[in-house]
């Protein structure tokens, strides 16, 4: 998930306007929303939320009687979901570190980590996280900014700098779709679907281009350009057995 840094704590208060207050943000929200609900597991409803935030996912899983839990290293983010969860009987919120999960082996259905793993940088030690807290056969929903894309020159300067573009103090980094491939399979599961989200975050291109927004992604989502979107969503299966292998 996260590395305990002031800047999430800052950006709390602001976090959900910034970024899906507006037209286009409304549209990238339902869209992660509705791939993410076509990934699920539905037959096991314990699901854990790693990078929980505000709760954007969390409380629209509970509306869908999914068993929540959600983790965050943001003790701000976590006040600001808190608000809006404070009537749900099947939300738990938990102050936690992607990479030492407070949690018992095989404890969920489901896992889901939205636009939070290129923030971790010891992202293999939480994929293994991942895998232990999972129960076998158990769905594991990633999302991630895509190397492979038109964003490629600011997922350069990204990756050469190893911080978020506007924020000095934020960990990130963009990947290929091998390279996550590679690193889901070798914690132990075994990839099943890949989605494309052309538009990578709710960048303000303006309310006028929404309908075109919203034709791109409907072609790029499924389709054979889908490894070309600038964020791209994951569905893996823990195995049965699970062997970790050096990444």
């Amino acid at each position: 998930m996260r590395r305990k840094i002031p800047e999430y704590d800052l950006e709390a208060s602001s976090y959900d306007k910034s970024r899906f207050y507006s037209r286009l943000g409304k549209h990238i929200d339902r869209m992660h929303k509705r791939i993410v609900e076509s990934l699920l597991n539905s037959s096991g409803k314990t699901l854990l939320d790693v990078g929980v935030g505000t709760g954007r996912f969390a409380t629209w899983l509970a509306e869908r009687d999914f068993e929540v839990v959600g983790v965050d290293i943001s003790r701000e983010m976590l006040k600001k979901a808190k608000k809006k969860v404070s009537n749900s009987k099947n939300i738990h919120l938990v102050l936690g570190d992607a990479n030492f999960l407070p949690f018992r082996k095989r404890s969920f259905d489901n896992c889901i980590c939205i636009n939070v793993i290129n923030h971790i940088p010891m992202l293999d030690k939480f994929l293994k996280e991942a895998s232990y807290v999972i129960k076998p056969m158990g769905s594991f929903i990633v999302n991630f900014p895509n190397l492979r894309s038109p964003y490629l020159p600011i997922a350069i300067i990204v990756n050469l700098r190893k911080r978020a573009l506007f924020k000095r103090e934020i960990f990130s980094r963009w990947f290929t779709p091998e390279e996550i491939s590679h690193r889901i399979s070798s914690a132990g599961f075994n990839i099943k679907n890949i989605r494309g989200c052309m538009i990578a975050s709710p960048i303000p291109l303006g309310n006028r281009l929404l309908k075109i927004v919203r034709i791109i992604n409907f072609l790029f989502e499924n389709s054979k350009f889908k490894l070309f979107s600038g964020s791209l969503f994951i569905k893996a299966q823990r195995a049965a057995k699970t062997s970790f292998t050096a990444s």
